[in-house]
């Protein structure tokens, strides 16, 4: 094959459009909240009972009445109320006079901004840890049958909107014949049906998916009043009704055409309007989803909902196209084909736009992408788009074939038009699949600590150095854990004990910490004795990632006295 400027240029298009497309998505990703800070803090021990618990998450979410629970350390219910919401994503539950000591979990599923549901768990011990707390389940919302059903459902979801917005292009560019041709009406027909059944489901499952996860919820009337009165659930709502409107039109479409005295209406006209109907069904994602969230929100939605539209466009047109075309006496004009692929090139531009976009708000980093579960699914998804674009440049060159002749009965061009065509419907619909799995998939931005932010609760720091006071009884060693041992709000635990193994209850126990990193400190760390052998605090700021130096000072008695020192490094 010789390759030509044009040719050249076309393959490096191909190439962005591929980049744009792995790293943004052919649909809007969804971002989840996540638990930044609590009070007490994660694994603390405090000398009294709280009156309250704080959960202070990365997002703004909503919690209902039991979204948050505290377990005494028997496994008894002890908060009451509902949870208040005190703003900037931050939720506080009162506890109803917990007198026990021990160590308490505290269990919560909330809704976040992009209308995910997030689940979780932690503990904090008042007086002392208990030798074997409650240990809760935390519900995964995507198991169960509520979770795969909804899971199925969005997928319908996104593949009825595709293929209705790809039919509907094609029966504009099929004008004046378009209504003519019944399997391109009957598939947008069908489209439109899907995509009203599945956003009636994912209505009637939500409140059992972001709650009990019991299918018998699913039929609970108040549960379903709770989601329409929601954010989601009133996008679901307006979905709904929009694709009412639509339905509407189209019925009434004879009426339309005696406006204009029986003629068509002017082709700009119904341009304008497709294009404001799909924008407003595009919002109903764009604005439910992690566009609506993070950074530059009023400009990452309209980016979202057009980038939706133009994947529906290029890859519904292509499901459409492919079954009109396995269709011997249905298919579609050669011209009509020839138009549909210049305008789906212009679609691959627009995809290689906005997914460039999305990358920078959902990956952050390029080692995002081997390192997180998101970036590693992007990763797979790759080859399926680089199929694709392949595949569309082979149909393309037919499509020339087809234009060159204007259609005189090339039946060998028609039937390799047929083959690539199919071969592009079948990869596009495995791109669909995976992209409804990136959606219930934290991005790469929220899971990469160098993006800027934490999964949730990172595996605590952890040392052990052994010291000799030189006095009676002055040998043992000291368990260190800085939690959640990363920059910001940290507990700091110091148990002591013997050669034995028995608690050392050393009558002074001092802590400072340096940074080689930063040149910050040595900073006095006020650890408190709390109960026997064991000395905290909760909510010390490490200011800045690295490494630092931690020097212990254990006092046995008035004049014998020990310091140690150890290193660690946080994220």
């Amino acid at each position: 094959m010789t390759i030509t400027a044009p040719r050249l240029r076309l393959w490096a298009l191909a190439l962005v459009a591929g980049v744009g497309l792995l790293l943004g998505g052919s649909v809007p990703a969804a971002a989840h909240a996540v638990l930044t800070d609590t009070a007490p803090a994660r694994g603390a021990v405090v000398a009294e009972p709280p009156s309250h618990v704080e959960l202070v998450f990365s997002e703004s979410v909503s919690a209902s009445g039991d979204g948050i629970r505290v377990l005494d350390p028997s496994g008894r219910r002890v908060d009451y109320g509902r949870p208040t919401a005190k703003g900037g994503g931050t939720y506080a539950v009162g506890l109803s006079g917990p007198e026990a000591r021990g160590t308490y979990t505290v269990t919560y599923q909330v809704e976040s901004a992009d209308s995910h549901p997030v689940a979780g768990a932690f503990t904090f011990s008042v007086g002392e840890p208990s030798a074997a707390p409650a240990m809760p389940t935390v519900r995964d919302p995507d198991a169960g049958w509520v979770g795969h059903s909804y899971t199925a459902a969005r997928f319908g979801a996104y593949t009825g909107m595709m293929i209705m917005t790809g039919g509907a292009l094609l029966l504009l560019l099929c004008k004046p014949r378009g209504e003519s041709l019944p399997t391109v009406r009957r598939s947008t027909a069908a489209a439109w049906a899907l995509l009203c059944a599945c956003t009636l489901a994912l209505l009637l499952l939500r409140g059992a998916y972001v709650g009990s996860g019991r299918l018998a919820d699913v039929v609970d009337m108040s549960r379903l009043a709770g989601t329409v009165t929601s954010k989601p659930g009133a996008l679901l709502v307006m979905r709904l009704a929009l694709l009412a409107c639509c339905a509407v039109l189209w019925r009434y479409r004879n009426r339309v055409r005696r406006a204009f005295h029986g003629r068509q209406p002017p082709l700009k006209g119904v341009l304008a309007g497709a294009a404001v109907a799909g924008m407003a069904l595009a919002w109903t994602w764009a604005s439910a989803e992690h566009a609506s969230t993070g950074p530059l929100p009023y400009l990452s939605m309209p980016v979202d909902a057009i980038h939706l539209l133009a994947a529906g466009a290029w890859v519904g047109g292509l499901l459409v196209l492919a079954r009109a075309l396995a269709l011997a006496g249905d298919g579609v004009p050669p011209e009509a084909i020839v138009r549909f692929s210049r305008v789906a090139f212009i679609n691959v531009c627009v995809l290689a736009v906005t997914g460039l976009y999305q990358s920078w708000r959902q990956v952050g980093t390029p080692s995002a992408l081997v390192d997180t579960r998101f970036g590693q699914l992007l990763l797979l998804k790759a080859a399926g788009v680089g199929l694709l674009l392949g595949l569309a440049l082979m149909s393309r060159r037919w499509t020339r074939r087809l234009a060159w002749t204007r259609g005189r009965g090339d039946r060998a061009a028609l039937r390799a038009l047929r083959r690539w065509v199919g071969a592009e419907a079948v990869v596009g619909l495995c791109v669909i699949a995976a992209t409804t799995v990136l959606v219930s998939t934290q991005p790469a931005r929220a899971q990469d600590p160098a993006a800027g932010a934490s999964t949730g609760a990172p595996a605590a720091v952890s040392l052990r150095p052994e010291f000799d006071t030189g006095g009676p009884e002055g040998r043992g060693s000291a368990d260190i854990v800085v939690d959640p041992g990363r920059r910001g709000p940290n507990a700091i635990h110091v148990t002591s004990t013997g050669p034995d193994g028995d608690l050392l209850d050393a009558p002074a126990v001092q802590a400072s910490l340096t940074s080689r990193t930063g040149s910050i400190g040595p900073l006095t760390v006020p650890v408190e004795r709390v109960s026997e052998g064991h000395w905290t605090v909760s909510g010390f700021q490490l200011l800045v990632a690295g490494v630092w130096d931690l020097s212990l000072t254990v006092r046995t008695s008035e004049f014998d006295q020990a310091t140690v020192k150890e290193s660690f490094e946080i994220p």
